[in-house]
């Protein structure tokens, strides 16, 4: 070999070195720059992927519901990139970029390519854009006049973003972002926009018409096709409320708990009632019911239409109206908690409660019906015995109950509320009130309310919030289950008589301006109300068995689907035989006797444990002897062998001394009096002096009404030489 190749040889292996030196320099520059990209921080991007999407709502079945529209109108649903088929990942590739996975961002050739093209015909025709690059202009979009550094900053973005994110994360960002025009933007949007499709439903041939609208939608658009109705509406509005205070970002595919189809069976059947009270002034319904078990809302019908006239966008199941009878079952099961037995008896008669705002309770058809047991009180839903158990239990106490069982609403009203809420004088929620009805069949638990499908095992009973003891509820869901005791005040309503094992309860406000009732299963819990929203009076006394027809064919409907379970009977509770008057253990002369729940453990001194006392035999008839809380009531009644309390001494029962009224400003004066009793004397009459003035001559009945005026006063009622004096206030 020649000194000359030997010298060529050795000048190659020289420069071998140089030239791996300079690959690596070129490969290390290339990965540091892909790093500092990678690393440097991009707030807009991070925005970018954790933008709102149009949120696909469906609902338990899988029923389509509403997609969310976003600002301005916008439609644009998220899928993942499998979700696509991979003719369309091809063909928005093949039309936009068909380089795409083989360049960092930005393709140089094109670019090139596109300079000359743009130099040759002296203006822009083309634009060497890819998908990265028109990614870029949605994330950064564009202000002004586009210039040759606008270019430059975009390529240098897109270097950044190929650095950030995958060729996958890309295409996927791509699809669901490119706007198509008609307020739709990313490809799902397109597909159901333009052809009613998921994209997965798409033909071949539609997917090529999709893929040429991005470049100029006003030409190469068809029709739109699809006009986004929503069904449940109110529901949806809940549910998205609800959503953004625990997301922040709604995902974009949400499974709710509701039963579309049933809710818009609850809208039918809730139209019909108001159609056929039209004339009564009913103009809104609403109808809500939960799952006992998994606490999954199941119906939500805030209106029988969204497009009502008669406010129909408030929704019904939200907004506050007083609930009427419809709570006393809490009362009741308070009681029992507070001292009061099942076979205890109530004074069903006319007095007064006195104390600072005194109340004088009615029942709703003007009757008194003397002494009742608990147990029928409740289930013909009288007026005066639930406010006697209130005056008795405590206000502040029952409460207390009322905000454990989540009846929010009422929590700013407390200082305004008495007595009157016995009778559901608080305005609370449909909603509150269906869930705090549901402790009845959940045995004492108040179960969580949830709007989502509960994908998981629903929450463990025993972890559920305790408000009742199991046997409390037992007992109060028997009274409310007892056809026999329910006839009293409603007589023998076939809307209640189900084949399957139910409670309801019903309620109406003043002037029947609302009218709701409740109805449970095992197995759920349901609620309407009626009434309107644009604050008419009803005109006409409309029964709270329209509501309940709603509830029963409700009940009636998911009861096929599954079958309600017999109500639990207490442990700590055995049925025994009472006096059906005294409710006391039945004596030799007692006419009538019934079986009631008792403590299997019990003090001596309760009545149950004492032989009747109120039966007497008297010249071989049985009498009554009434307590002395019931002989004013007696003493108008012509019952055969009742002890008259004529030779008592002159008192007055009502009202007490020392009472404190307050007028109502909202009602007329002339209707407000106060209703004076008084019991005994010696001439079988009395008349009444009203701070010393003579006001009423003689009464056979020892009865008067006198009306209310502001100041301190005082009542005597004379009969032959006796007199009582009492004093009153009235604010």
């Amino acid at each position: 070999m020649s000194e000359k190749k030997r010298a060529g040889g050795k000048k190659s292996r020289r420069h071998f070195p140089r030239i791996l030196i300079f690959l690596l320099v070129v490969v290390l520059l290339i990965a540091g720059t892909h790093l500092f990209f990678y690393l440097s921080p991009m707030p807009e991007l991070d925005a970018f992927l954790n933008q709102q999407y149009s949120t696909r709502f469906y609902d338990r079945k899988g029923i389509l519901l509403h997609i969310m529209p976003l600002e301005g109108g916008v439609r644009k649903e998220y899928r993942t990139l499998d979700e696509y088929p991979e003719y369309l990942k091809k063909k928005f590739i093949e039309e936009e970029d068909s380089h795409f996975y083989f360049h960092p961002g930005v393709n140089f050739l094109s670019v090139i390519r596109a300079a000359k093209q743009n130099k040759d015909a002296g203006k822009v025709v083309s634009g060497a854009s890819t998908i990265t690059m028109q990614l870029v202009r949605l994330i950064f979009p564009r202000t002004g006049d586009v210039s040759m550094r606008t270019k430059i900053d975009e390529m240098f973005l897109a270097f950044k973003i190929e650095a950030k994110l995958s060729k996958k994360q890309i295409l996927e960002l791509y699809l669901n972002n490119i706007p198509f025009g008609n307020l739709a933007d990313g490809v799902a949007s397109a597909a159901r926009t333009f052809y009613e499709k998921t994209p997965d439903q798409l033909t071949n041939d539609e997917i090529d018409v999709l893929a040429k609208i991005p470049r100029r939608p006003s030409e190469y658009a068809p029709p739109k096709s699809c006009d986004y109705n929503t069904r449940c509406n109110h529901f949806i509005l809940y549910a998205i409320k609800n959503l953004k205070e625990t997301y922040g970002v709604i995902p974009p595919e949400i499974y709710l708990s509701i039963d579309c189809e049933l809710t818009e069976k609850s809208e039918s059947l809730v139209q019909l009632q108001l159609s056929e009270h039209q004339s009564a002034r009913i103009h809104n319904g609403a109808a809500f019911v939960i799952n006992n078990k998994t606490g999954e809302i199941i119906v939500w019908c805030g209106d029988a239409s969204f497009k009502n006239e008669h406010a129909g966008q408030i929704d019904g199941v939200l907004a506050l109206n007083q609930p009427g009878s419809s709570m006393k079952p809490l009362l009741y099961a308070h009681a029992l908690e507070n001292g009061f037995y099942p076979s205890a008896i109530l004074p069903d008669i006319q007095m007064d409660f006195g104390a600072s705002g005194v109340y004088i309770p009615n029942n709703f058809n003007n009757r008194f019906n003397g002494p009742v047991s608990m147990r029928y009180s409740l289930a013909s839903s009288l007026n005066v015995p639930a406010v006697y158990l209130l005056h008795e239990v405590g206000i502040d106490t029952y409460f207390s109950r009322l905000m454990d069982l989540g009846y929010e609403s009422l929590s700013k009203s407390r200082e305004s509320l008495g007595l009157s809420l016995a009778l559901g004088a608080g305005e609370v929620s449909l909603y509150e009130m269906v869930r705090a009805f549901s402790v009845f069949p959940n045995d004492g638990r108040l179960t969580s309310v949830f709007f989502e499908k509960q994908e998981k095992n629903p929450e463990p009973m025993q972890k559920k919030k305790r408000i009742f003891d199991p046997d409390t509820t037992r007992v109060i869901c028997d009274m409310l289950s007892d056809k026999s005791a329910r006839a009293l005040g409603f007589g023998n309503a076939k809307v209640f008589d189900t084949p399957y094992p139910s409670i309801f309860k019903t309620g109406t406000s003043n002037q029947f301006q609302n009218i709701i009732a409740l109805g449970a299963t095992s197995e759920y819990t349901a609620g309407v109300w009626m009434g309107n929203h644009e604050g008419e009076t009803v005109v006409k006394q409309t029964g709270s068995s329209i509501p309940a027809r709603v509830v029963r064919n409700l009940l009636d409907t998911l009861t096929k689907e599954t079958d309600a379970k017999e109500f639990l009977q207490p442990e700590k509770y055995e049925k025994r035989e009472i006096c059906a008057l005294s409710g006391m253990k039945p004596g030799p002369s007692c006419p009538a006797v019934i079986k009631e729940f008792v403590p299997k453990i019990s003090g001596e001194n309760a009545d149950f444990e004492k032989t009747c006392s109120w039966h007497r035999v008297k010249n071989g008839t049985v009498v009554i002897l009434y307590p002395e809380l019931y002989r004013h009531w007696a003493s108008n009644k012509n019952f055969h062998g009742t002890i008259s309390s004529e030779g008592d001494r002159l008192q007055i029962m009502t009202p007490k001394n020392n009472s404190v009224f307050v007028l109502d400003p909202l009602m007329p004066a002339e209707v407000q009096k106060i209703h004076v009793m008084a019991l005994g004397g010696q001439h079988g009459g009395a008349q009444l002096f009203v701070d010393g003035d003579h006001f009423y001559g003689s009464s056979d009945s020892l009865t008067w009404d006198v009306p209310l005026t502001r100041g301190a006063h005082t009542l005597t009622v004379v009969s032959g030489d006796e007199s009582h004096t009492i004093s009153y206030t009235v604010q």
